[in-house]
Order: C-alpha cells, then structure tokens, then sequence
C-alpha cells in the first residue's frame, strides 16, 4: 500500500488448504473499507488481507468470516484452527 509517504506490504499468510478462491478480491476490498472505518491505514490492509485469507477456507463467493475471526488472525492465531 502506499499511504503517500511509504510503501508498505502486509505479513504473509499461508493458506494450506484452499476451499474456493472465488470471492477472495470482494472479501479483501470489503475487509480493507471496513478497516480504513476503524483502523489506521497499515492495519486496515491487513485487516483486508485477513478477511481475504479466510474467505478461502468458506465455499461460495460469500465471505462468512466475522469480524472477531479477522481480529484472531492479527492477533496471531495462524494455527489453521478458527472457532465457527
């Protein structure tokens, strides 16, 4: 991203078992528009980059992830084991 200042990039996510890819742009501009609401620019891209790593894991072109799940992968829960 860049903020007029710096270029940044969001952490890698690994995602070992992908569900469906479809939607996973949707999920990252609609992640990415509900952080920029309540976040900082850096972490609304990651927040953007979270919510589109989730919605690989969901079938369809819906991403069913909610905000606490997003959260849990900033926070560090990148264990592939997420409470649905």
């Amino acid at each position: 991203m860049w903020n007029g200042y710096e270029f940044r990039e969001t952490m890698d996510l690994d995602i070992t078992h992908i569900v469906d890819r479809i939607g996973t742009g949707d999920a990252y501009a609609a992640g990415l528009i509900y952080g920029l609401q309540y976040f900082e620019d850096y972490k609304a891209m990651e927040f953007g980059a979270a919510a589109s790593a989730l919605k690989h894991t969901y079938e369809g072109d819906v991403n069913f992830s909610s905000v606490n799940e997003v959260m849990s992968i900033l926070e560090g829960n990148t264990s592939c084991r997420f409470n649905r």
